[in-house]
């Protein structure tokens, strides 16, 4: 441990302390040596004589109060150099498991982010995989003259626009179209047509378009139907990669 260097007062209290005792030891030597002749001699002890020894002892006493206090004060200020010392330790310790808790906090926080950012990511490649659907019922061809139908043709069809809506920021991989009679029961994927192909009085346009939706985009499909006999059913389902 390293003993702090001791500050003036306290050194000039102790020098003081111990010139006051080295003296007073000295005067109660020369005294006790100066009683003992005189009893060698048979000479009387004076009053100022006997009163030497309790000066000395006096000056003895305030020396050792005055060596006390300086000693006091010397443990006093290696008290308050090791809780200084400590003190300091203790503000290290503090700034380096603050800095370890925000290190790992922002460890953590990173992690939850990169989870949740995988988790995002994985839910919309699922989403787009599993595509987009949108479908509209179409009715068949109108009445042109009351009380009697007229054949239809692919120029006098009903023609609607098929849009499903996918992120903005979506790549389109692929649109598959369906059609149907409304009343069928024939399973959606028994139904399906290819674009621009004849589908009984009925077609898909070639190609898809695509036009902003807020947030979105809306991928449409053009549809004709010149059939005259039910209403049907148009259905696209938009594959993407997002």
């Amino acid at each position: 441990m390293d003993f702090p260097s001791l500050s003036e007062p306290v050194t000039a209290a102790m020098i003081g302390a111990l010139a006051t005792v080295a003296g007073a030891l000295v005067q109660l030597r020369m005294s006790w040596r100066r009683e003992m002749k005189e009893r060698e001699r048979g000479q009387p002890i004076t009053k100022k004589t006997r009163r030497g020894p309790v000066i000395v002892v006096f000056a003895l006493l305030i020396a050792a109060a005055v060596g006390g206090f300086a000693l006091s004060q010397y443990f006093v200020s290696l008290r308050e150099g090791d809780r200084d010392s400590l003190r300091a330790d203790l503000q290290s310790k503090l700034s380096e498991i603050n800095a370890t808790a925000m290190r790992l906090e922002q460890a953590r926080t990173n992690e939850r982010e990169q989870i949740e950012t995988g988790t995002r990511r994985a839910e919309a490649q699922r989403l787009g995989e599993e595509g987009a659907t949108a479908s509209v019922v179409v009715g068949p061809c109108p009445q042109v003259v009351p009380g009697a139908r007229l054949e239809c043709t692919e120029q006098s069809a009903v023609r609607v626009a098929v849009c499903a809506r996918v992120p903005a920021g979506a790549t389109v991989r692929e649109v598959q179209v369906y059609v149907r009679a409304e009343d069928s029961k024939q399973p959606w994927q028994d139904s399906r047509v290819q674009p621009g192909q004849d589908a009984g009085q009925a077609r898909f346009a070639d190609k898809f378009s695509e036009r902003p939706d807020g947030d979105a985009k809306q991928v449409c499909q053009r549809f004709a139907n010149w059939s005259g006999e039910k209403p049907r059913i148009a259905r696209i389902l938009v594959k993407y990669a997002p």
